[in-house]
């Protein structure tokens, strides 16, 4: 059988082998698994659109508190000061750390932002078949910020600094922590109930 006889739009390329495999229905639950590699090609999700959909706007909701309000309250020799993300990155600019303060900003604010509203805006337009030519695009940029949006690592750090400062300082939680591990599970939860096959496919409906 040459490439000239192949239904091309029936076959589906594995991830880590690019072996062609013709496509068929897997519900919800079941996996796809490649013949030669055993990479899992497809996994649906149950009510993927809509899940992923409710935790993207929660994330949203929880983005502006989690990074303005304070997220610890340290008290050291009668001296108490609260800490918030965005006053961090600007603290560390005033002391002349120009680079750390962009790389914070870059990746513990901007990207996981960009990322929840792209998201957002493509599960919408596919959710109320709004037809966009940048569609296809926001979509696959939202995929590459997944490298970018550390989220997780500046929570690591923060429990490491919490620990440091344990001993030293008196230490009480602010509303921006739980706003912070909220949008993490938010985020984390979403990217775990994303079917992007099922939205790929969508967004190709949308353009026909």
């Amino acid at each position: 059988m040459t490439i000239k006889t192949l239904e091309i739009k029936h076959y589906h390329a594995c991830h880590a082998c690019d072996l062609l495999v013709y496509n068929t229905d897997v519900s919800p639950g079941e996996k796809a698994i490649c013949p030669r590699c055993g990479t899992v090609i497809e996994a649906p999700r149950q009510n993927t659109l809509d899940r992923t959909l409710a935790l993207v706007l929660s994330g949203l909701v929880l983005f502006i508190p989690a990074v303005c309000l304070p997220v610890l309250s340290m008290t050291i020799l009668g001296k108490t000061s609260d800490n918030t993300l965005i006053g961090g990155v600007i603290g560390m600019y005033n002391e002349g750390f120009y680079w750390v303060a962009l790389l914070v900003m870059l990746f513990s604010i901007a990207a996981p932002l960009l990322k929840l509203m792209a998201l957002a805006i493509v599960l919408l337009q596919v959710k109320f078949c709004i037809r966009t030519s940048y569609l296809a695009g926001l979509f696959r940029f939202e995929g590459y910020l997944d490298s970018w949006a550390m989220v997780e690592v500046y929570m690591i750090s923060l429990l490491v600094a919490v620990v440091k400062l344990f001993e030293i300082a008196k230490i009480n939680v602010g509303v921006g922590l739980f706003c912070f591990i909220g949008l993490l599970l938010f985020s984390t939860l979403a990217a775990a109930t994303l079917d992007r096959k099922y939205i790929w496919d969508e967004i190709g409906d949308l353009k026909t």
